[in-house]
C-alpha cells in the first residue's frame, strides 16, 4: 500500500505535465488560427502572402485569363499575351488590394449578414488588365472588357462552403475558449511541478513534451502539404493548393518552431544542473539504432518501413528534407550551446562561493539558472514567433500621405475643382473653367469634384438640354451662365428646333448642355478606373443635380462605381480614411438638391457648410456662412472670381496663388471653427491648390 502511495504522485505529476503542454499547444494553435485565418483581416493578409508564391500566382493568372476569354472569346488567339499580362497584374499592388477587399467583403458578409456562400472573385479585373496592357499594346488593351470579374474560387452551397462558413462563425466564440485552454494548461503545469519528486526531471520531461509537440506540428503540416500536391484535378491546381497551404499555415510553422526552440532551451537548462551527457555518445547510440535491427519480426518490419519512408521522402522532396535536417542540426547546436553556457554559469557561481555557504549557493544556483532560462525562453519567443503577413504590402499611404490614414474625413482637406467637367480639352466646350479634364485632374492630385448633371439629348454633334423633364427656371439657368450664355445656348438650340433628337441621357453640363456637354457614364467610369488602379485614394463628389436620384444611381451602377460609394449617414463622427479604404467606401457622394430616394446620395447642405460663391473681385472673398448654415461637419471653401459666362485665368492666378489661398483657408478655418474639407477653385493648374491642401493637412 505504501509503495502504491509513493508511486501515485509521480504518475500524477507526469500526467499533469503532459496535459499542461498539450493544452498550451492547442491554445497556441487555435490562437494563431483565429488571428490569421478566421478574421477578415487575417485571412486577407494570408491570401496576399499566398500570391507571392509563383505556384499560386500562376493559377490565379490562369483564372483571370479564363475570365477575360470567357467575356471576349475573340481574344483566344492572344491567350499567351493575356496570360503574360495577367501574371504581371497578379503581382501588382492594386490587384493584391482588390483581393484583400474581396476576401474582407466575403467574410464580413458571412459574419454579419448570414450569407452561406463563399465565393471569391476579382473585382474590376478588366480595368487592371487593360491598364497593364495599355503601354505595350493599346489596341489589344481596348478589346479587354473593362468590367469583367474573375472568379478565383466558388465553393457554391455544398458541404465545403458550409464547413468554411461554420469555421468563420466559430471564430467569434474561440476567444474565451483559448483563454480557458491557456489557464488550464498553466494550472496543470504548475500542479505537475508541485507534485514532482525531482523538479529538475520534471522540467526535463515538460521540455521534451514541448519539443515533441513542435516536431509533431511540423510533421503534420508537411504531411498535409505533400498530400495536397498528390491530389487535385490537375497539376496546376495541386501546386496552387500546396502554395496556399504553405502561406496559410506559415504561422503554425512559426509557432511550432517557437515551441520546439523553447523546449530545447528549457531542456538544456535541466541538463545543465543534472549529470552531464556526451553529445557524441548520443549520436553514436542513434547510429547504432539505425544500423542494428531490433529484435523480433515486427520491430524489424517497423524499422524497414521507417527507413523506406525517409528515403522516399528525400527523393521526392529533397529541398524539404534538407530543410528538416538543417532544423535538426540547428536545434542540436542550440541545445548544446545553451547547456554549456548555463553549466558554466552555475559552475562559476559555485566555485566563487566556497563550501561554507553551499546551501545558500545551491538556492542561488537554481535561481540563476531559472532566471537565465526564463530570459532565453523569452528571447526564443520574441525571435521565433511568426510575424503577421504585411498588411501593407501596403504603401501605408492614404491620398498620398501616411499621416492622413487615421484622420477622420472632416479633418482632411481635399483639393477641389469647381465645375470639374468644364475643361478646355473637352471638344466643343464653351467658357471652360479648367485647363485639363478629369483624367489629368486625378493624376495632378485633385480629389474633390463639383459637377452639374442635366438631362440632355444628342442632336447633330451637340447635346440639347431636355427642359421638358427638368423643372429649372430660366432665372436659375441665367444665374449659372449669365444672360450672354443663355442667349448663346438658345441660338444653338434653335438650330435643332423640330429636328430629330437622340435618346435622353444624363450629361455633365453647366446651365445649358448646348454650351458644352459630356456623358456622365464615361466620366464616372474614369473615376472608377482610377480608383481601381489607386486602391488607397478617396474622392468626394458634390453634384448639382437636375435629374432624378435613381437615374444618377443607375449611372453609378453601370460605371462600376456603386460598389465603392460611402454608405454612412454623413453625420459626425466621420470615419478615418483608412476605414474608408479598407471597407471599399472610397467615393463620398453629395447632391445639392438633397432629394431622397438613394441612401448613399447624401444631402450636401445637411452634411456640409460652405462660404459664399459669387465674388466679383478678390477683395470680396469672405468666409461668411452660406448654404448649409452652420450645421454640417464638412466645410467647403469656394475660391473663385465670378465673371460669368467666361471665367478668367488671370483672376485664378491671383486667388489661387499659394500664399493668398493658404491665408484665406486659415482665416476661414479660424472664423468658422472648421477645418476646410473641400478647397474648390477654377483653373486648378493655375496657382497651387494641391500644395495648399497639402500644407493644411500637415
Amino acid at each position: 500500500m505504501a509503495t502504491t502511495t509513493r508511486r501515485v504522485p509521480a504518475f500524477v505529476s507526469s500526467t499533469l505535465l503532459l496535459l499542461g503542454v498539450a493544452l498550451t499547444v492547442l491554445g497556441v494553435v487555435l490562437m494563431e488560427a483565429r488571428h490569421s485565418l478566421l478574421t477578415p483581416e487575417g485571412l486577407s493578409m494570408r491570401a496576399v502572402a499566398a500570391l507571392a508564391d509563383p505556384r499560386v500566382s500562376a493559377y490565379v493568372a490562369g483564372k483571370a485569363t479564363d475570365a477575360v476569354l470567357s467575356a471576349q472569346p475573340d481574344l483566344t488567339a492572344f491567350r499567351p499575351v493575356v496570360v503574360s499580362v495577367a501574371e504581371a497584374t497578379v503581382s501588382s499592388y492594386p490587384f493584391q488590394r482588390a483581393i484583400q477587399a474581396s476576401i474582407r467583403s466575403t467574410v464580413s458578409a458571412v459574419l454579419s449578414e448570414g450569407s452561406n456562400k463563399v465565393a471569391l472573385s476579382i473585382p474590376d479585373l478588366g480595368v487592371l488588365l487593360r491598364s497593364a496592357l495599355s503601354q505595350a499594346n493599346p489596341a489589344l488593351a481596348e478589346k479587354i472588357p473593362p468590367r469583367v470579374r474573375g472568379a478565383v474560387s466558388d465553393l457554391g452551397d455544398g458541404w465545403a462552403s458550409r464547413a468554411v462558413v461554420d469555421l468563420l462563425r466559430l471564430s467569434r466564440r474561440l476567444a474565451g475558449f483559448i483563454v480557458m485552454l491557456f489557464g488550464l494548461g498553466a494550472a496543470c503545469l504548475a500542479g505537475g511541478f508541485v507534485l514532482a519528486r525531482d523538479r529538475r526531471h520534471a522540467l526535463l520531461n515538460a521540455s521534451v513534451h514541448l519539443v515533441a509537440a513542435g516536431v509533431v506540428l511540423l510533421v503534420l503540416r508537411a504531411a498535409a502539404g505533400w498530400s495536397l500536391q498528390s491530389g487535385g484535378a490537375d497539376a496546376m491546381s495541386r501546386e496552387a493548393m500546396a502554395g496556399v497551404w504553405a502561406a496559410f499555415t506559415a504561422g503554425i510553422r512559426g509557432w511550432a518552431l517557437t515551441l520546439a526552440f523553447v523546449g530545447l532551451v528549457t531542456s538544456a537548462s535541466a541538463f545543465s544542473v543534472l549529470d552531464r551527457i556526451s553529445f557524441a555518445d548520443a549520436l553514436a547510440r542513434f547510429w547504432r539504432v539505425v544500423q542494428e535491427p531490433p529484435a523480433g519480426a515486427w520491430g524489424r518490419l517497423g524499422r524497414s518501413v521507417l527507413l523506406v519512408a525517409a528515403g522516399a521522402a528525400a527523393v521526392r522532396h529533397p529541398r524539404e528534407v534538407l530543410e528538416w535536417l538543417m532544423l535538426a542540426a540547428g536545434g542540436a547546436l542550440v541545445f548544446v550551446g545553451v547547456r554549456e553556457a548555463l553549466a558554466l554559469l552555475t559552475a562559476q557561481g559555485s566555485s566563487a562561493a566556497g563550501a561554507a555557504r553551499a546551501t545558500g549557493m545551491g538556492i542561488r544556483r537554481v535561481a540563476t539558472v531559472a532566471a537565465a532560462t526564463a530570459l532565453l525562453a523569452w528571447a526564443a519567443v520574441a525571435m521565433m514567433r511568426p510575424a503577421q503577413p504585411s498588411e501593407a504590402l501596403a504603401t501605408g499611404l492614404c491620398n498620398g500621405s501616411a499621416a492622413l490614414c487615421d484622420r477622420p474625413l472632416n479633418q482632411i482637406t481635399f483639393p477641389g475643382a469647381h465645375n470639374a467637367m468644364s475643361s478646355a480639352d473637352v471638344a466643343g466646350w464653351m467658357f471652360p473653367q479648367h485647363e485639363r479634364g478629369l483624367a489629368t485632374q486625378l493624376t495632378d492630385g485633385i480629389r474633390a469634384f463639383l459637377i452639374d448633371v442635366h438631362y440632355g439629348r444628342p442632336a447633330g454633334g451637340v447635346v440639347v438640354t431636355d427642359l421638358d423633364v427638368e423643372t429649372v427656371s430660366r432665372a436659375r439657368i441665367e444665374e449659372a451662365v449669365g444672360p450672354e450664355g443663355v442667349e448663346a445656348a438658345l441660338r444653338i438650340r434653335d438650330r435643332f428646333a423640330g429636328g430629330e433628337l437622340g435618346p435622353r441621357g444624363l450629361y455633365l453640363c453647366h446651365g445649358f448642355c448646348e454650351l458644352g456637354a459630356q456623358p456622365l457614364g464615361p466620366w464616372l467610369s474614369t473615376v472608377a478606373d482610377f480608383l481601381v488602379q489607386h486602391p488607397d485614394e478617396v474622392v468626394v463628389l458634390v453634384i448639382e443635380d437636375y435629374v432624378a436620384p435613381g437615374d444618377i444611381a443607375a449611372e453609378f451602377d453601370r460605371a462600376g462605381l456603386s460598389d465603392l460609394v460611402y454608405r454612412g449617414n454623413g453625420q459626425a463622427p466621420w470615419p478615418a480614411l483608412r476605414v474608408l479604404v479598407d471597407t471599399r467606401q472610397r467615393v463620398v457622394v453629395m447632391t445639392e438638391s438633397g432629394r431622397a430616394g438613394v441612401p448613399w446620395l447624401l444631402p450636401a447642405f445637411d452634411v456640409m457648410q460652405e462660404t459664399p460663391y459669387r465674388f466679383r473681385n478678390p477683395a470680396e472673398l469672405s468666409c461668411a456662412a452660406n448654404r448649409g448654415g452652420t450645421r454640417g461637419a464638412l466645410f467647403q471653401i469656394n475660391n473663385w472670381i465670378d465673371t460669368t459666362p467666361a471665367p478668367k485665368p488671370s483672376n485664378a492666378a491671383v486667388v489661387n496663388a499659394h500664399d493668398a489661398l493658404l491665408a484665406r483657408a486659415r482665416r476661414c478655418q479660424e472664423e468658422r471653427g472648421l477645418k476646410p474639407t473641400i478647397l474648390a477653385v477654377d483653373f486648378y493648374r493655375t496657382g497651387d491648390v494641391v500644395g495648399v491642401a497639402r500644407a493644411l493637412n500637415q
